[in-house]
């Protein structure tokens, strides 16, 4: 049987070669089709022309259109055929026909709407202005300086032993009403530093800004450069496994800043207008760094009842950089000389339940961080909730400060739990993959973050707006809105949102009081004791108002249509597009650079929105009200049943822990090797060798 099976092959080959025809070229028919296989008979070119050459890949040679015009030019069939072949919506397009290729945009030329720009991180020159003062910046006390050149977290107090790693001083947290914050010296904002100024106008820079009011808008271009790159967990136990990896709702938060004019310079503030109070974090964020540079008798002056003694206060130190059309600020917060970069930032890290439960703290104060791993009360539970929440602003911080790192002390606003230096390294590998990505991204970000503020102050040369961005739309492109201020209207509408929580220049209206009924119709010549006849009495024009009052008051009234925007100027929408070119290849995915020969460039464009002026401020006002109620936490009041199982959880937990927050009446065990030595945080420098001293002859 075998033996005949091999004989019909062999004829077969043969009667293929004597009528030219290719087995390979059957086989290759056979795999690509769904019906019975055809041979497909082969062309002999000897006497024939040569044949075609294969088309050049256009997309590797020039760049791309974007989504839009490539459904402008492409001829009807050709869209047909795509919709009928089911490609993926919004993916790129490969064109024969000539086109405009995209612009290396020229920095000392204003951008065109419309039109597709390439940028890249070699584009840009990042240096320090000025001189920093780093010997004048504090040093880390209490022996916390170990923290810094060892891995991980380091406990204050060992659970087993109770033995201390550090001064047991640190343990208790000052409150706020105990501690003078006048002694500190005083945030000042960008419009307000005339040292950043001066910088600006020296070098002929345009915006100035600080970290505190740049880092949020940073944030959201970088959402919208990165393709969708969420931050890096893997490291985390498996507790953590199904736990998700993107960024917190809190950093989708719409970012908003105040353009401020000043003679040639706009200073870069935060937008305060929902920001109408300090939380007890920012407050005690204050007091806590105090506490972790200063010896025990030093901080002890900062208590109120001893703040007498101190005579003056300190200046702050901070480190000037120019970038682009930017001089920025960074506040120099801690220092040590063994480190690469010699400076580094304090971070006082809240619990878990102070952080979702602001408001009210005095309840949660008693979550405590008992274990190293672990989904709850764990310090693990921290490191991930600040991946998610807070690397990504930490790092633009350090970037523009030139600093080494973080430094991390965790607590509950009650005690100190422990502590850990996290580097920009790390912080670099969790968010971008390498340091080489960070650097690009982070350049690539103050590009565009320039090119976009000049669109608009060439829109309103010499006038204050408040510029908003926002990542999170429909289409994953990026939101610019600008709007004009008023600074009269703004300071009613900032009343109007603390005294009653809506952000609006219209006094609410209120249901009028039996009382000012009586009062009103005395006024009126009508007896307010009189009784009132249910058959012929007819209704006064009083009870006309009250009735059409009190209906007004039950109707559903649209929370937006009172929300305050400054619509006496128009309302102006821009929405910027991109994708990166990683070695000549066009890409919408997250880019992680392997080495310095990659070359990698974003493309983008700002497109502003041609919709009619009303229906901009009815988006706007939309946008507003989200950032007013974005940040809505329960009160003290409010019912056990209405709240978050988040919430009532961590509550629990803290009711039954906040025993352990008092100071144990047990003896306190320092661990001796441990103990820290103050003189030398005076009296010298780290790289300064110390001078050992001859040992004390013995007696016998």
């Amino acid at each position: 049987m075998s033996s005949r099976l091999f004989a019909y092959s062999r004829a077969r080959t043969v009667l293929w070669r004597r009528h030219g025809i290719s087995a390979t070229a059957l086989r290759f028919t056979s795999s690509t089709s769904t019906d019975k296989p055809v041979p497909t008979q082969t062309t002999n070119h000897t006497d024939a022309d040569p044949p075609a050459t294969e088309q050049p890949n256009v997309v590797a040679s020039t760049p791309l259109y974007s989504k839009d015009e490539a459904d402008a030019i492409k001829p009807s069939s050709e869209k047909a055929n795509d919709d009928s072949s089911g490609k993926k919506s919004g993916s790129r397009f490969e064109f024969v026909r000539e086109r405009e290729p995209i612009v290396v945009h020229d920095a000392s030329q204003p951008i065109k709407l419309g039109k597709w720009y390439r940028i890249d991180a070699n584009m840009m020159d990042y240096n320090q202005v000025g001189k920093s003062h780093i010997n004048t910046v504090p040093r880390l006390a209490h022996g916390l300086e170990r923290v810094l050149f060892s891995p991980g977290v380091h406990l204050l107090q060992d659970p087993n032993s109770r033995v201390y790693n550090f001064d047991p001083y640190i343990r208790g947290i000052t409150q706020p009403d105990e501690f003078d914050f006048d002694k500190l010296t005083p945030y000042i904002t960008s419009s307000k530093d005339s040292k950043l100024i001066k910088y600006a106008r020296e070098r002929k820079k345009r915006f100035v800004g600080s970290t505190s009011s740049m880092t949020h808008v940073l944030s959201h271009l970088y959402f919208a450069i990165s393709g969708g790159k969420q931050p890096d967990i893997s490291s985390m136990s498996m507790r953590f496994a199904d736990m998700p990896s993107r960024f917190t709702r809190g950093m989708r938060y719409p970012a908003s800043i105040a353009l401020r004019y000043n003679d040639g310079v706009y200073s870069i503030d935060a937008d305060k207008s929902f920001d109408v109070k300090d939380s007890i974090l920012s407050v005690m964020g204050k007091s806590l760094e105090k506490l972790l540079t200063s010896t025990p008798s030093e901080f002890e002056m900062y208590k109120k009842q001893n703040s007498w003694k101190v005579k003056e206060i300190p200046e702050e130190n901070y480190h000037y950089v120019e970038a682009e059309d930017f001089i920025l600020r960074s506040q120099l917060d801690c220092r040590d000389d063994r480190l690469p970069r010699k400076t580094f930032d304090l971070k006082t890290r809240g619990s878990l339940a102070i952080r979702m439960d602001l408001d009210n703290h005095e309840v949660s104060r008693g979550y405590q961080i008992k274990t190293m791993k672990g989904r709850m009360q764990s310090f693990e539970r921290e490191y991930y909730d600040m991946v998610r929440s807070a690397f990504l602003k930490y790092n633009f911080q350090v970037r523009i400060g030139n600093m080494d790192g973080i430094f991390v002390a965790y607590h509950n606003t009650a005690r100190m739990f422990g502590f850990q230096y996290i580097s920009r390294r790390e912080m670099d590998e969790v968010l971008y993959g390498n340091e080489l990505t960070g650097n690009h991204m982070f350049k690539m970000i103050l590009l565009l973050l320039s090119k976009m503020l000049r669109t608009v102050t060439d829109q309103y040369p010499e006038t204050d707006v408040r510029v908003t961005f926002n990542s999170f739309t429909p289409d994953h492109s990026l939101s610019m809105w600008v709007e004009v201020i008023d600074d009269e209207k703004e300071a009613i509408a900032v009343k109007m949102y603390q005294e009653t929580g809506q952000y609006s220049v219209n006094p609410a209206p209120t249901a009028a009081t039996p009382e000012a009924s009586k009062e009103a119709a005395s006024k009126d010549g009508v007896d307010p004791f009189a009784t009132k006849d249910p058959l012929g009495a007819k209704p006064t024009e009083t009870d006309a108002e009250n009735a059409l009052l009190d209906e007004l008051l039950d109707e559903d009234v649209d929370p937006v249509e009172d929300v305050y925007v400054n619509s006496d100027h128009p309302i102006q929408h821009y929405r910027m597009e991109s994708f990166s070119t990683l070695n000549n290849q066009d890409t919408d995915d997250a880019i992680t650079l392997r080495d310095q020969t990659d070359e990698w460039s974003i493309n983008w464009s700002l497109k502003k929105s041609t919709a009619p002026p009303d229906e901009l401020v009815r988006h706007y006002r939309q946008l507003r009200l989200k950032q007013s109620t974005f940040f809505e936490r329960p009160s003290a009041d409010t019912p056990e049943e209405e709240l978050a199982p988040l919430v009532k959880v961590l509550r629990r937990l803290s009711r039954r822990n906040m025993w352990m927050n008092n100071t144990p009446r047990e003896r306190v065990v320092v661990n001796k090797s441990r103990i820290p030595d103050y003189a030398p945080l005076k009296h010298h420098r780290a790289d300064r060798p110390v001078k050992a001293s001859s040992p004390k002859p013995r007696h016998r």
